[in-house]
């Protein structure tokens, strides 16, 4: 399994070429694995979503137990492209920790954030 993954909607793995995501809103699951394989492995995996034609990107980060400073820039990146395309990114499962820092750094009005679902 790949330590970040494109996933449909629905939370299927999407197709890596072709088909483009459902209703223009692609979901990245990220992993502390991703993290250890570093920024690249994650540059990619964003481009690779965002060059389907997503609008709207999804970025799963309950499975990463902290934001690094060089990760909420490459999501602050991915921003800049949904906007220029009508959409946003969201980012779900966000940890009290990581939602603080983005709070007193005056970024989280940037995102469109969902809580944590546990």
């Amino acid at each position: 399994m790949d330590a970040v993954q494109v996933l449909d909607r629905d939370g299927t793995v999407a197709p890596r070429s072709g088909g483009g995501p459902e209703e223009g809103v692609a979901v990245v699951a990220l992993h502390e694995g991703c993290l250890r394989q570093g920024v690249g492995a994650l540059r990619r995996t964003l481009g690779e979503a965002l060059d389907s034609g997503c609008s709207t990107l999804v970025v799963d980060v309950s499975g990463v137990e902290h934001l690094s400073s060089v990760v909420v820039a490459l999501l602050l990146r991915a921003k800049r492209c949904c906007r220029v395309r009508g959409g946003r990114v969201v980012l779900r499962g966000l940890g009290r920790d990581d939602l603080d820092v983005l709070h007193r750094t005056g970024l989280a009005p940037l995102f469109d954030i969902e809580p944590a679902t546990r």
